[in-house]
């Protein structure tokens, strides 16, 4: 598994371990039932505290990321698909709304910023295999819709 340490970011680095492994199993890259490494030999690898890295995994394991089966190890958990439209989008709301807001505070322009969601979609389609023809034009257009 191949997770990148930034200890200059100001980023804390459990934040930056969790928001990798989501990503990581969002993109397909990491399957569910995919085995992961254990506590210790991910601490191992990365250098890091075995105590920073099983807060990471009981994290993962609360937003249902990961699963630990005792004796066997810890894996990705299936993509879950039992919530209806209006529970996502109920528990997306709030990170929508944090990343919007930011956005507007630093000035961003929300036409750029809706572009930078669709681009980052499309990385994300790509890596999972699916076809996509990736363009500012396509771009253009998705923000239009969006108005």
């Amino acid at each position: 598994m191949y997770i990148k340490i930034d200890h200059n970011s100001g980023i804390p680095i459990s934040a930056q371990m969790v928001d990798q492994i989501k990503y990581l199993a969002v993109s397909g890259a990491l399957k569910g039932n995919d085995k992961i490494p254990s506590v210790r030999a991910l601490a191992s690898e990365l250098k890091l505290n075995p105590t920073t890295v099983a807060r990471v995994y009981r994290q993962l394991e609360a937003d249902e990321i990961i699963y630990t089966q005792r004796g066997s190890g810890t894996f990705i958990a299936p993509r879950r698909s039992a919530l209806t439209k209006n529970e996502k989008e109920r528990r997306l709301a709030g990170d929508i709304r944090k990343l919007v807001v930011e956005a507007g505070r630093m000035g961003m322009d929300f036409d750029d910023l809706m572009l930078l969601v669709c681009d980052e979609i499309e990385a994300i389609r790509g890596s999972q295999g699916k076809k996509h023809k990736p363009g500012k034009g396509k771009r253009e257009g998705k923000v239009n819709e969006h108005r």
